[in-house]
């Protein structure tokens, strides 16, 4: 696209006029001033149209708009009322259907597969082998693809493949769609991370992200009374756990057209948004410093994410989620059952495990609460939440009092808040469209692989039960609070090198509202700071 503006870019309102001064207009004749106009209006629509078609669009090629505190109020609602919605929806579905087959393990499920210890854990990794295996691939068509109609898609998918899960009679069939489930839901997270960067700015992720991740643990607890009611259903020749698979893949069916028919692509194709709407949402993210999109793969970005010695950040939160996921991939696949190791029946089971279940809403959502209010906090606050899952697998470890255990249960699952901010990372550290896609699916790749290890350290014939489990989780806990701190001590100096040069080239004090939509990365852009 050829250059448009010579200086500055043109400040405009939200409606699209070029505010002038007196005295501009005594300087400038009438003809010059109508050709600025102009060239104002032909910028906007040939990058409104660049990015429909969602290519790169640059500084100089948009010009600046002035949007009121009210505008940008009235856009984030809007937003909000839509892209909430369907994200924690989507997010509670995907944890339910992913945790059915944890629901159905209380019952008969093991049985009448003819599943033994071993196959049991497998059946959990295999999940994440599909996910790992996928998420290249998927990742490249979340770049290539567009990225509401990928994802609803793959909603679509994942809904059908667990219903299937109903129909197995032992372990081989079971494994395949479990293998095939972890596929279609490999873009859900890192497409939602992404999806969430192009309509909010860096201090409005955080709290979003903690919104929908929370949901895992609303998802936990209407997967657990869904289940309940699931149980006590009796029909001739299908088993009271199918219907949990049927239930819920039949109903995350019917929520991928839903999805399809509302989530946007980018704020171009916002239906609910008016034209100038639309344009204040672009104007909004200006600050992010990071193209909305890009259809090209640059391979001097893929360089850049994957070696450390260029740029550590990427194999960095892929080392933190690692540590966070071992443990992940055990509690979550045997969350219930160690529960039920404590002496309770099925049903007991699912109804003792309902606080864990609000436990798990609390602590992502207060977790990214603080991290939206407080400046400066999101890594502290990884941190923070690592605190109470360390103590809740000493105790599981160390005693058998009953009180002890369920106290012990219930904070279990404080990690939550410090995956979801895991999760948030390549939205708001990480600029370059193909680089922070190639991050997204590094930090997907370690979460799939710890989900992967994790189940194999829970041995149920171990007295106390999964106490080598626990101790893995102990390790794993410990090691991801030092490699956090680290972490943000080199984003701390970083961050002090990049006001050093400003001062030098005298270009004065930060302004994080100011920004580009080019498609440079966080390395290139030496205005980039990174958030803490």
């Amino acid at each position: 696209m050829p250059q448009l503006m010579e200086e500055k870019p043109d400040i405009v309102s939200a409606d699209g006029t070029v505010p002038i001064e007196m005295n501009d207009l005594e300087s400038r004749g009438t003809g010059e001033k109508v050709q600025g106009l102009e060239r104002v209006e032909s910028a906007r629509s040939n990058v409104m149209d660049e990015l429909a078609k969602g290519e790169s669009v640059s500084y100089d090629e948009l010009p600046i708009i002035e949007v009121t505190p009210e505008e940008n109020r009235r856009v984030v609602r809007k937003l909000d009322l839509v892209l909430l919605p369907l994200t924690m929806v989507a997010y509670t579905l995907q944890y339910i259907d992913r945790s059915a087959m944890s629901y159905a393990a209380v019952f008969t499920f093991r049985k009448d597969l003819k599943l033994t210890p071993s196959d049991y854990s497998w059946l959990g990794s295999v999940f994440f082998f599909g996910y790992l295996f996928f998420e290249f691939p998927g990742s490249y068509l979340l770049q290539r693809l567009p990225l509401n109609k990928t994802m609803g898609t793959c909603i679509l998918i994942w809904g059908g493949l667990l219903m299937c899960m109903a129909a197995p009679t032992h372990f081989a069939p079971a494994a395949v769609i479990r293998t095939l489930l972890g596929c279609a839901e490999a873009l859900v997270t890192p497409g939602f991370v992404l999806l969430i960067s192009r309509f909010y700015k860096r201090e409005e992720q955080p709290l979003r992200v903690g919104l929908w991740y929370c949901c895992n643990g609303l998802g936990s607890f209407i997967g657990a009374l869904v289940s309940y009611g699931m149980g006590h259903v009796h029909v001739a020749s299908v088993r009271p756990w199918a219907w949990i698979f049927i239930v819920n893949g039949g109903v995350t069916v019917l929520f991928s057209l839903i999805f399809l028919w509302l989530c946007p692509e980018n704020p171009q194709t916002c239906r609910f948004l008016t034209p100038h709407e639309k344009r204040i949402a672009l104007e909004r993210v200006r600050g992010n410093k990071s193209s909305l999109g890009n259809k090209e793969v640059k391979w001097y970005q893929v360089k850049e994410a994957l070696f450390p010695w260029i740029d550590p950040q990427g194999w960095a939160y892929a080392l933190i989620v690692f540590t966070i996921s071992v443990p992940n991939g055990g509690i979550g696949n045997f969350l219930h059952l160690i529960l039920q190791s404590y002496g309770y029946t099925a049903f007991q089971t699912i109804l003792m495990g309902l606080p864990q279940a609000a436990m798990q809403v609390v602590f992502p959502l207060s977790g990214a609460y603080i991290a939206r209010k407080v400046p400066q906090a999101r890594l502290w606050v990884l941190m923070a939440y690592m605190l109470p899952s360390l103590v809740g697998v000493i105790i599981q470890y160390k005693t058998r009092n009953s009180g002890a255990l369920l106290f012990g249960y219930y904070i279990l699952g404080s990690y939550v808040a410090s995956l979801g901010i895991c999760f948030a990372a390549p939205g708001a550290n990480v600029a370059g469209y193909t680089k922070k896609v190639v991050v997204g699916a590094m930090v997907f790749i370690a979460y799939a692989t710890g989900n992967i290890v994790g189940p194999h350290f829970f041995i149920s014939t171990e007295v106390p039960a999964y106490k080598s489990g626990m101790f893995a989780c102990i390790i794993c806990f410990t090691i991801t609070i030092p490699m956090t701190f680290a972490l943000r001590l080199y984003y701390v100096r970083e961050n002090r090198r990049r006001d050093r040069l400003a001062e030098e080239r005298g270009e004065g004090a930060y302004d994080e509202t100011r920004g580009d939509f080019s498609d440079q990365t966080d390395l290139e852009n030496m205005s980039f700071r990174y958030a803490l």
